[in-house]
């Protein structure tokens, strides 16, 4: 099985990530994704407007989604419209990884826009993401929630395990991560590689549309970016 992974587009620094907009239409950027809220009465008198910008690596938009947020009426709390820009930008950071844009992430979030940022209805636009989003999307994705809720230096080892198991019921071979070269940005950056790596041999020994399950199952962590794993 070869398992090299080269993503095709490198990520924005994460240094650009922060919260925009109004204290009343807040916005959240996560990496090359801009969720932000408007009122826009003549379209939707009773729910609040969301656009998905997703930015190029020049900062101009490459690609936007819009419409009316029917979990978020007009006099929604401040904290629900802060968790929903929030917990939205994180689900799609990854995205600028996929070639197409926000194309494969429209279904998620129309159901996000109808349902909410509560766990069933996010674990529920995550799976509609992993069907139709490129390998480096969903490894990405699940390397970010592994680090959030295990930490970077918990992730790779706990992984390890989980690899070492799978290799011995799928009947595919080990994965030899002990080979990946030393790095000039030190051992963090080594870490991150490894976990990489082993996240990407779950999603093709499972495929990528069974991998989150298998994860959630295998770590005990949530592996959605839920309002409380991201602390708003």
């Amino acid at each position: 099985m070869d398992r090299d992974h080269r993503p095709g587009r490198a990520e924005p620094d994460p240094a650009a990530d922060g919260w925009l907009g109004t204290e009343h239409l807040p916005g959240y950027r996560a990496g090359a994704v801009v969720v932000k809220l408007d009122e826009l009465p003549a379209v939707d008198p009773d729910h609040l407007y969301v656009d998905v910008i997703l930015l190029g690596d020049d900062g101009a938009l490459l690609d936007h989604h819009s419409g009316p947020c029917a979990a978020l009426g007009r006099t929604s709390p401040r904290a629900d419209r802060l968790r929903f820009v929030r917990v939205v930008a994180e689900l799609v950071r990854h995205v600028s990884l996929d070639t197409r844009g926000l194309a494969p992430v429209g279904q998620a979030l129309r159901l996000i826009r109808e349902r909410g940022v509560d766990a069933p209805g996010l674990a529920i636009a995550a799976q509609l993401m992993d069907k139709v989003c490129d390998e480096d999307v969903i490894v990405a994705s699940l390397m970010r929630v592994l680090e959030l809720s295990l930490g970077s230096d918990e992730a790779p080892r706990r992984m390890r395990h989980v690899v070492t198991r799978l290799a011995h019921e799928s009947g595919f071979g080990d994965l030899d991560d002990g080979c990946i070269a030393a790095s000039p940005h030190g051992a963090d950056d080594v870490a991150r590689k490894r976990l990489s790596a082993q996240v990407l041999y779950v999603v093709r020994t499972v495929s990528k549309v069974r991998a989150r399950h298998y994860l959630r199952q295998m770590t005990d962590c949530t592996l959605i970016p839920t309002p409380d794993l991201l602390g708003v």
